[in-house]
């Protein structure tokens, strides 16, 4: 809805990254004019946070990425956990002979705790192929030390999600259940190229409307380093890098302490500087 696919890529190579976490829209380019563009800035594509299916698959296998990441999905027992433990497995292993791997990326309401675990130790427990990818932020928001899990869960977590945090919230209430209708949140962009300029913005007013109503939420995101920040980096690295494998490192953020792009970059020369 914004720039193009090689404008962003422009811009995150300009902000000091070496590697992209794509979205499935950005899948809807040609797969050989995305290569043509990584080579020309310099990326790398690590994954795409998309729900895995075969094509999704096939095309990060195509340019050389790592794993497809289901970007959260409802549920609210350890029933359901397992359920969806379950059925990432399948993903797994139908993802096995491309190379690619799959992933799990949690918020906060993961670690909503049921019959003594949180929901997320309940998924992984009983995943034996799929992998974490922990956003810490929304993990030290939701109760859960990062490092802690990290250990726990050694050899299972594929990269993690680098956002400040500056307050404790809890999980939330009870999610919602999978077997709930939902919304499908992709719907909006189901036609986006065909839209005038005017209907994108009509979408693009809706979710700034959304996300002024959320504001709160996203107030616990901070400066990297920042004196009120509860996160420990290196202690988050540390526990990483006991793995025998690394981890990659995505910043992601829904909130900004200053304007978008010096945030971003002002996260990445942190990362780089302290780490």
């Amino acid at each position: 809805m914004g720039p193009t696919l090689l404008d962003k890529f422009k811009t995150i190579k300009a902000l000091g990254f070496n590697c992209v976490e794509l979205l499935p829209v950005d899948l809807d380019n040609d797969i050989e004019d995305i290569k043509k563009w990584l080579d020309e800035t310099g990326l790398q594509v690590t994954s795409v946070h998309a729900k895995p299916t075969e094509e999704i698959v096939k095309k990060m296998a195509a340019l050389g990425g790592k794993a497809v990441i289901w970007a959260s999905t409802p549920f609210c027992s350890k029933e359901e956990a397992i359920e969806v433990a379950h059925e990432l497995d399948d993903m797994a292993a139908m993802a096995e002979p491309y190379g690619i791997k799959i992933g799990y990326h949690n918020h906060s309401q993961e670690f909503y705790f049921d019959q003594g675990k949180c929901l997320l130790e309940h998924l992984l427990d009983n995943s034996t192929k799929c992998f974490s990818q922990l956003d810490c932020g929304w993990a030290m928001n939701g109760g859960m030390y990062p490092p802690y899990f990290i250990r726990k869960y050694k050899n299972r977590i594929l990269s993690i999600h680098v956002k400040e945090n500056s307050k404790v919230v809890g999980p939330g209430p009870r999610p919602a259940s999978r077997h709930d209708d939902q919304p499908d949140p992709a719907a909006a962009f189901a036609n986006v190229k065909e839209m005038s300029v005017e209907e994108r913005q009509k979408i693009l007013d809706g979710f700034n409307q959304a996300n002024a109503a959320n504001a709160q939420r996203f107030q616990v995101q901070c400066k990297m380093g920042a004196p009120e920040s509860n996160m420990d980096w290196k202690e988050i690295k540390k526990a990483l890098d006991e793995q025998d494998f690394d981890a990659f490192w995505i910043v992601e953020r829904e909130g900004f302490y200053d304007e978008h792009d010096k945030c971003i970059a002002e996260d990445c020369a942190w990362l780089k500087e302290n780490l």
